[in-house]
C-alpha cells in the first residue's frame, strides 16, 4: 500500500518540475556516466525523496528515454534541397548534439528500442533520407546501420580520448621503425587530433558518395 505523504514530501513533489528533474538527471549522466547513474543519486541531488521523483516519472528506463529525447530534440530535418545536403546536415548536428553529451551514445545503443517519440521521429527521418537516395529498399537498414555507426563512433573517438594522440606509439627506433611498422610511421603525422573537423566533413562525403554508389551499381 502507498504510503501518504508527509507534508514534506508533497511540498517537494509540488514545487520540483519534470524539468527540473531531467536537468539534474543530465548533470548528473555527464558526471557520473551511465554504469554510475541511478534514482537514490538523482534523488540526492534535488534533496529530494526517491519517492518524489517517482510522481513525476515512472521508473529510471522511463527518464533515460526522456533524456534521449530532450537532448535529440534540436536535430532538424528540412525537406527542401537534396538528400545528400540534407544526409550530411543530419550528420553535423548529429555530432554537435553528442559532442556535448557522449553519454547519450551508450544510451541509445543500450535502449534497443525502447525509445521516446523525438528519437523515434529521427530515426524515421534518417531512414527516409537513405530510402530517398534510391539504396534498394532491402539495403535500406543496412544502410542506415552504417550512416549511424560512422556518427557514434566517430564522436566516441573524438570524445572519449580527446588528449591521445593519433596512431599513439613509442618513438624509440629500438621499439618501433620503418622496417617494423612501415604504414604507421608513414602515416602517423597526419593523424593529429586537430583534423578531425576534417576527418568529419571527408567521411560524410564518403558515406554520402558510397550510397550513390549503391544507387548507380543497382541502375546499371
Amino acid at each position: 500500500m502507498r504510503k501518504k505523504p508527509t507534508a514534506a514530501s508533497e511540498q517537494a513533489r509540488v514545487t520540483l518540475t519534470q524539468s527540473d528533474v531531467i536537468a539534474a538527471a543530465h548533470r548528473l549522466l555527464d558526471e557520473t556516466g551511465v554504469d554510475g547513474w541511478s534514482m537514490r543519486m538523482l534523488a540526492r541531488e534535488l534533496s529530494v525523496s526517491v519517492s518524489t521523483l517517482y510522481w513525476h516519472v515512472r521508473d529510471k528506463r522511463e527518464l533515460l528515454k526522456i533524456l534521449i529525447d530532450d537532448s535529440l530534440r534540436s536535430i532538424e530535418f528540412s525537406d527542401a534541397g537534396d538528400w545528400q545536403e540534407r544526409l550530411a546536415e543530419f550528420l553535423r548536428q548529429g555530432r554537435n548534439v553528442l559532442r556535448a553529451r557522449p553519454s547519450l551514445i551508450g544510451l541509445i545503443w543500450s535502449s534497443g528500442w525502447q525509445l521516446g517519440t523525438e528519437t523515434l521521429r529521427m530515426t524515421n527521418d534518417v531512414l527516409g533520407l537513405v530510402a530517398e537516395s534510391g539504396t534498394p529498399e532491402e539495403e535500406v537498414a543496412d544502410a542506415y546501420f552504417m550512416v549511424v555507426a560512422f556518427l557514434f563512433g566517430f564522436v566516441a573517438m573524438e570524445t572519449l580520448s580527446p588528449d591521445t594522440p593519433g596512431f599513439n606509439v613509442d618513438d624509440s627506433p629500438s621499439a618501433h621503425d620503418a622496417a617494423s611498422l612501415p604504414h604507421l610511421v608513414r602515416y602517423r603525422p597526419a593523424a593529429d587530433m586537430e583534423g578531425m573537423d576534417r576527418r568529419f566533413e571527408r567521411g560524410v562525403a564518403r558515406i554520402v558518395r558510397s550510397l550513390d554508389s549503391v544507387v548507380n551499381v543497382h541502375s546499371d
